[in-house]
């Protein structure tokens, strides 16, 4: 009998405080796909789960933020 592992895999999700964004809009110059901006240069999510192939750039996007109000954290799947 072969034994197969379920490995769980991670998830990344990202949160923004926006409310409190400032719209300087360097998230969204680094990673498009994930932070947009509405009309006012607010940030916005279409969707909150970040794509596996979109992950170094979302986080990066969120560490750029000036007012810091963007977190991408690990979720379990």
């Amino acid at each position: 009998m072969s034994s197969t592992t379920v490995m769980s895999k991670k998830t990344y999700k990202v949160e923004v405080d926006i409310p409190s964004c400032c719209g300087y809009g360097l998230c969204a110059a680094i990673c498009p796909q994930i932070y947009k901006l509405d009309s006012n240069g607010i940030v916005f999510l279409e969707s909150d789960i970040v794509p596996d192939d979109l992950i170094e750039e979302a986080i990066e996007g969120a560490e750029s933020c000036p007012a810091q109000v963007i977190t991408v954290t690990a979720i379990e799947a």
